[in-house]
């Protein structure tokens, strides 16, 4: 296809139903009705300026139009050098402003396929939160150093406001999770295995984080039940599928006033993002037709969603159960 008459069809895609294209068109180039209508019929062609005007007006990926019939996508990468924290702290504020953007919209709406526990629903609990970055930090730096050194280094009341940020934002905005029953797995393995090389100095550390990772799910649970996350009065609705099989990598999609973005997980943190059209529908199409293959716990039986977050309680206490064990013998000394 013609790549002008393509960029057309999706501008005609994001025009409400009254509005004349050419008209539009018209308006933004600041040219008459005849010399837009020569434009959409691609008997002129739109040059650079104009082709860059429309699609800021009307957030239109570039990338869509220029890489159509492609097999090449557009992704950005932010590169995150945990040895300086700088890096971290400045990624998490553009996720705290594109969670605040999206809440901010007319039109807005988040998808997680969840391999992992989503990142929103960390940020109420400190110190999970940075349980998750130190993990993190330990698996790509050949520093070993305990978790009460690592946080110390930390700017904790920076991060503090950045993580109150992203969640107040994400309870504004609709969103829809595609978890399995081994979603909460990947927080429950990093524990124990810290725990098992006794990285924590003080030994009511890890039955805290247990009780933080209780408290989360119970979020979590409450707003299933509800349907509904709230802020400041305000709901938004909140629903959770369960998947029969395994999800083998965590995705995103947030959709923000007709644009689209896509985002992979490539790590416990980072990951890279798209705002090809053609990815991003076909990622959505994938997500939507897992969830007919789920099971809508938010419009489940009490009984099925309770059976659900009982057994991931379960799992928890069995892991809180070990660590009160344990420090009721010893306090954790760590060790190279």
């Amino acid at each position: 296809m013609d790549v002008q008459k393509l960029f057309f069809e999706i501008l005609k895609s994001k025009l409400p139903s009254n509005y004349r294209m050419a008209d539009v068109v018209g308006d933004v180039l600041n040219v008459g009705s005849d010399s837009a209508y020569r434009r959409i019929r691609g008997e002129k062609e739109l040059t650079l300026k104009e082709l860059i005007a429309l699609s800021q007006r009307f957030n239109i990926s570039m990338d869509s139009i220029t890489n159509y019939e492609s097999n090449n996508i557009l992704f950005k990468y932010t590169p995150l050098d945990l040895n300086d924290m700088d890096n971290y702290y400045a990624y998490m504020d553009d996720l705290s402003n594109l969670f605040e953007a999206i809440a901010k919209s007319m039109e807005k709406e988040i998808y997680f396929m969840a391999m992992d526990i989503p990142v929103a629903h960390f940020t109420p609990f400190l110190e999970l939160t940075l349980f998750k970055i130190y993990t993190w930090f330990r698996s790509v730096n050949k520093l070993h150093i305990t978790y009460d050194e690592f946080v110390s280094q930390l700017d904790i009341l920076r991060l503090s406001a950045i993580y109150e940020k992203i969640g107040n934002a994400y309870n504004q905005i609709p969103s829809t999770e595609i978890w399995t029953k081994n979603t909460i797995e990947p927080t429950l393995r990093l524990l124990d295995y810290y725990s098992d090389l006794n990285c924590f100095e003080k030994k009511e550390t890890l039955p805290h984080l247990c009780c933080q990772v209780l408290q989360l799910v119970d979020n979590i649970e409450k707003y299933t039940l509800r349907e509904e996350k709230e802020y400041k009065g305000k709901s938004a609705f909140f629903r959770m599928y369960l998947s029969p099989v395994d999800i083998m990598n965590d995705f995103m999609i947030t959709k923000r006033d007709g644009t689209n973005v896509t985002s992979i997980k490539l790590y416990t943190i980072n990951g890279i993002f798209t705002s090809n059209e053609y990815f991003c529908s076909e990622v959505e199409k994938w997500m939507k037709d897992a969830m007919t293959k789920s099971l809508f716990l938010s419009g489940a039986s009490a009984r099925e969603c309770f059976k659900f977050f009982q057994e991931i309680k379960n799992k928890v206490n069995n892991l809180l159960a070990k660590f009160e064990k344990l420090s009721d013998k010893t306090a954790n000394v760590w060790y190279e």
